[in-house]
């Protein structure tokens, strides 16, 4: 008798300890209101946005700068991170663009050093204004499963924009969360984002919807792509607008769709959330419009070591703006390559 009242105090003291740390870790720490947040650090001329004719703009899944890794049961020294920083600020001042979209940045987290990854980007290339998008505050997040020494533990992740112009409005819209998981895996997954961001060009308004869409389940990647195909639809008549970020999704016209060496189970044939872009009347992608003709393969953003399909994607809205040129970089920073867009405004060139 006395051995089983001894298990059952052990059990309830363990199930106790284990709602409350399943509660405590799923939980976030910031209030409302810095979960999305404009950021100004100078304040250059409004005339060069009168002046200048071309712009260029960046698309980058930074993968909280950890390289291959990204994925793998470990965690890089703070030198990795470092150095992935280095070359990433080396790539911005050689290519010089004037707006930055990112997805997988890391703000506050354990698994990239507590560094904040925004201000170091800043302070290293130079912009003006940045907005942020929080999509991951966890106290503790304990991935990947195994061993516990790689849990990501602290998180604090998301999307941002970085600017050499002003910025209006920051809108953070959370979109339609997982379904078909258990309710810890929920707990502690990350939202999916649409960040609509309103700048001042000149005596212009352009938007930027930023984006990163559902990896790993299809059904909710289509409902999600459905949510911001109108998101953009109420705002295309209004505003020369560009929609960039991380699709999770290859091409319709892909000429491989499944059997990738690094995610051997993964399949394109159905849900592909690309086609809904590429049909929206008033929108087109970049690498398809470019000036300069680049092959399927010259397209490929992920994994950026040995690229073997397109994720990422610059869409613009062709009444308002002029596609000059697009293509994909090469750098290892990130398990993603960056994909670059040259445009100018339509009523420069009429």
């Amino acid at each position: 008798m006395v051995i089983l009242i001894t298990a059952a105090i052990l059990f309830s003291g363990s199930l106790v300890v284990a709602v409350f740390f399943y509660f405590w870790a799923s939980s976030g720490t910031l209030a409302p209101e810095h979960l999305s947040e404009i950021l100004t650090y100078s304040k250059p001329g409004v005339s060069e946005g009168n002046s200048k004719e071309v712009f260029r703009i960046m698309s980058y899944n930074i993968g909280y700068l950890s390289g291959m890794s990204n994925s793998l049961p470990l965690r890089e020294d703070k030198d990795f991170f470092d150095n992935n920083k280095k070359e990433f600020i080396r790539l911005l001042n050689s290519v010089q663009p004037d707006f930055v979209g990112y997805q997988e940045m890391d703000f506050h987290s354990h698994r990239s050093h507590y560094a904040d990854q925004l201000r170091d980007v800043v302070s290293g290339f130079g912009f003006a204004y940045a907005a942020k998008a929080i999509n991951w505050d966890k106290r503790y997040v304990p991935f990947p499963n195994w061993p516990p020494a790689a849990h990501f533990k602290r998180m604090v992740s998301g999307q941002a924009l970085t600017s050499n112009f002003p910025i209006i409005s920051n809108r953070r819209i959370v979109l339609e969360k997982i379904k078909n998981k258990p309710f810890y895996y929920r707990a502690f997954y990350l939202d999916r984002l649409a960040q609509v961001v309103e700048l001042e060009v000149g005596k212009r308004q352009l938007v930027i919807i930023n984006i990163h869409l559902e990896a790993f389940e299809k059904e909710t990647r289509k409902r999600q792509a459905q949510e911001v195909l109108e998101i953009y639809r109420s705002l295309k008549d209004q505003y020369p607008v560009l929609l960039i970020g991380d699709f999770n999704c290859v091409p319709p016209f892909a000429t491989r769709k499944h059997g990738f060496l690094d995610e051997p189970d993964l399949d394109f044939f159905s849900h592909n959330v690309v086609t809904l872009f590429l049909k929206e009347e008033s929108l087109r992608e970049a690498i398809l419009h470019g000036q300069k003709k680049i092959s399927e393969r010259e397209s490929f953003t992920f994994p950026s070591d040995q690229p073997s399909r397109k994720l990422d994607y610059i869409f613009y809205n062709h009444h308002e703006i002029k596609c000059l040129n697009a293509y994909v970089l090469d750098i290892d920073s990130s398990d993603h390559r960056p994909m670059i867009m040259e445009f100018s405004f339509k009523d420069q060139v009429k």
